[in-house]
C-alpha cells in the first residue's frame, strides 16, 4: 500500500524520474527573486572572508571553482528557497513525506584556462558508508512499489545562471537503476554516446537520484556558471557525517524554525511539508 504522500508526483513524474532518475523543474526562482539573490552572491564572492557572516566561508576547490557553503545561515533568501513548496513537493513526493535537508551550498565555475587539471569524471553521490557488492546500501537506496517511489538520497541542481546545452550539468539518464561497472574509459565529455548535458534556464531546478551518474561538464561561457546545491536524505533515519553536518546548533538562531526542522531528525511530519500542502491544496 503507498504512503499518504504517493500523490505529490503526477503520474507521468513518476513515469519520467524512474525512467531517467531526474525532474527538470522550471522558472521555480522568479526574476526579481533570482535578483535579489545573486546581489548577496555576488557580495560574498568579493567581500573579505572576515567579514562573512558565519557560518558562510569561501573556499576553492579547483582554479575554477568557488564555493559559498552554509549560505542559508547568511540570508534568510537562502532559508527561504530551502523551503520553496515547488522543489518540497519533488522532494517530498520521492521520500515517503520525509526529506532533511543536510547540504546546502553555492558553487561558481568560470571558463578553465589552458593548463588547468580536468577534474570531471562520472560519480555517485553517497553518506560515505560503504557496503560490499550484493548488498542494498539503505543511505542510497531507490525503490519503486504501489505506485510510489521510495530515493532515500536526493539533490538537487538550481540554476542561477542561464546554462547553455553541451555544457553545465552533465548525467546519464538511467543509471541510478544501472547494477554493472561503469566503463573506466566513459569520461564526461563522451556526450552523444550515453550521457546529455541539460540545458537550463536561471531559475530552473533539476532533482535527482544521487546514484545517477553525473558531473559538471566543462564550462565554455564568458560568464560564471552559478548554481545552488542542497542534498536531502529522510528524516528519520540517516544523518550525514561529513560536509559540516546540519543543523549548526550554534547558528540556529539564524534560521527559521521552518528551515532549522527542515535539517533536522525527525519522525513527525516537517512544518515546510504542511506548508507545502496547504499551498497546493492538498
Amino acid at each position: 500500500m503507498a504512503s499518504a504522500y504517493a500523490n505529490l508526483l503526477t503520474e507521468e513524474e513518476k513515469w519520467q524520474f524512474d525512467l531517467h532518475g531526474y525532474l527538470h523543474l522550471k522558472g521555480v526562482i522568479k526574476p526579481d527573486r533570482l535578483a535579489a539573490m545573486l546581489e548577496v552572491i555576488t557580495h560574498w564572492l568579493t567581500v573579505d572572508t572576515a567579514e562573512m557572516p558565519k557560518p558562510v566561508c569561501r573556499h576553492r576547490q579547483e582554479p575554477y571553482k568557488t564555493h559559498l557553503d552554509h549560505i542559508q545561515y547568511g540570508h534568510g533568501l537562502f532559508q527561504e528557497f530551502n523551503c520553496d513548496p515547488q522543489v518540497i513537493r519533488v522532494v517530498a513526493g520521492l521520500s515517503m513525506g520525509a526529506p532533511r535537508l543536510f547540504h546546502c551550498n553555492f558553487t561558481q565555475m568560470v571558463k578553465a584556462q589552458a593548463g588547468d587539471e580536468d577534474h570531471q569524471s562520472f560519480h555517485r553521490d553517497d553518506s560515505g558508508s560503504k557496503f560490499s557488492p550484493g548488498f542494498r546500501n539503505p543511505h542510497n537506496d531507490y525503490q519503486v512499489a504501489s505506485g510510489e517511489i521510495y530515493c532515500s538520497h536526493l539533490a538537487t541542481w538550481v540554476a542561477l545562471a542561464d546554462v547553455p546545452e553541451g555544457t553545465g550539468f552533465c548525467l546519464i539518464p538511467g543509471s541510478h537503476k544501472s547494477a554493472f561497472q561503469t566503463p573506466s574509459d566513459l569520461n564526461v565529455g563522451d556526450y552523444p554516446s550515453v550521457s546529455i548535458t541539460l540545458p537550463m534556464q536561471a531559475g530552473d531546478v533539476l532533482v535527482f537520484a544521487t546514484n545517477v551518474l553525473h558531473d559538471a561538464a566543462v564550462w565554455t561561457e564568458d560568464y560564471p556558471r552559478m548554481n545552488i546545491f542542497q542534498r536531502y536524505q529522510l528524516e528519520a533515519y540517516f544523518n550525514e557525517t561529513g560536509k559540516g553536518r546540519l543543523p549548526h546548533e550554534a547558528y540556529k538562531d539564524q534560521l527559521s524554525e521552518e528551515a532549522y526542522e527542515l535539517e533536522s531528525l525527525s519522525k513527525e511530519e516537517k512544518t515546510t511539508v504542511k506548508s507545502m500542502r496547504a499551498h497546493f491544496g492538498m
